[in-house]
């Protein structure tokens, strides 16, 4: 799909012809067919990159000039309803006249800035403007995601954590595999995020360089914001493994606990069943044989030989 953006008297206006594609400041590609990209490469005069050339990890690959054209290609963080979030590479292609995005997925980022310039005018004053602007957007999104994540270690905490008595003694019946997955979605949601934001921290200076006074303070101030965001995001990923160590722990108490209550039980019933075997011996003389209270002696003696560890193990707290 090809869409085009301009603005008319302070109000943005679409194209999405062809023909009416020069009048436009920016242009955004998605999953394009060969058509469109024929018609952006007639505009901008130069080979837009393809999905394979998109997908390279060279910083020549990412990162490079072709004429009075830059060619951008950023990793974006893109949350929607899969298992999993995934990362998607934009390519962002800025000349002095306009600025052309190609992506293969939808990205939120992008109906933020739309909207945005639906309402405020002079978002589209010139590529380099929307340029800033769809950056700005997208780091804007990608903090809105590093919230979400602290928001719910938060809730990951509070359950591990809770230092209060029911919590404490219903610790062995606790079911922490919800916690566990709630928490390396956000591991790996944070890293994700920190990839992201590194890929827009790498063409910032690009930017910078071009001397425009209009957005020279912008980038100024996104610069900054990344660089605090990826401080945010490193000590998430620092909490992340801090509560994947003490949710591992916390299993591992279950288990000693559930361990723990089989060998008391077993240490309970050894005496009855020490009884029990030598009152089953099949000796013809056996001095309780003949005994008219045998049976309920032997019962009794049973009895307070289970009762006896268990009255002793919760004397030690061990149970």
């Amino acid at each position: 799909m090809l869409t085009g953006y301009y603005e008319s008297e302070g109000v943005l206006q679409r194209c999405d012809v062809a023909g009416r594609l020069p009048d436009a400041v920016w242009i955004d590609l998605v999953e394009p067919t060969k058509q469109e990209e024929l018609a952006v490469e007639k505009i901008l005069g130069i080979d837009v990159p393809s999905r394979e050339e998109m997908r390279e990890v060279e910083s020549s690959s990412q990162l490079y000039r072709d004429g009075d054209a830059t060619i951008m290609t950023l990793r974006l963080l893109s949350v929607t309803n899969r298992v999993a979030p995934v990362v998607i590479a934009v390519t962002f292609i800025l000349s002095p006249d306009r600025l052309v995005t190609l992506r293969y997925a939808d990205s939120t980022s992008f109906h933020t800035f739309v909207a945005r310039a639906e309402k405020e005018a002079g978002c589209l004053q010139s590529s380099s403007v929307a340029m800033s602007g769809l950056l700005e957007a997208i780091v804007g999104r990608t903090a809105d995601i590093l919230e979400q994540i602290g928001d719910e270690l938060d809730v990951v905490s509070a359950s591990l954590f809770t230092q209060t008595t029911e919590v404490s003694e219903g610790i062995a019946g606790t079911n922490l595999d919800a916690l566990l997955r709630k928490i390396g979605r956000n591991g790996d949601l944070a890293s994700r995020a920190q990839d992201s934001l590194h890929s827009i921290l790498r063409v910032i200076p690009v930017l910078q360089h071009l001397k425009d006074a209009a957005i020279a303070e912008r980038v100024s101030t996104l610069r900054i914001d990344v660089k605090s965001l990826l401080d945010h995001a490193g000590f998430l990923s620092t909490k992340i493994q801090f509560l994947l160590d003490s949710a591992l722990g916390l299993i591992s108490i279950q288990q000693n606990a559930i361990i723990k209550i089989f060998s008391v039980a077993a240490v309970i019933f050894l005496p009855p069943t020490l009884i029990a075997s030598v009152y089953g011996m099949n000796f013809q003389h056996i001095p309780e044989l003949q005994w008219l209270y045998g049976y309920p002696f032997a019962l009794a003696l049973m009895i307070v030989s289970a009762v006896l560890p268990y009255w002793y193990f919760k004397r030690r707290r061990w149970l």
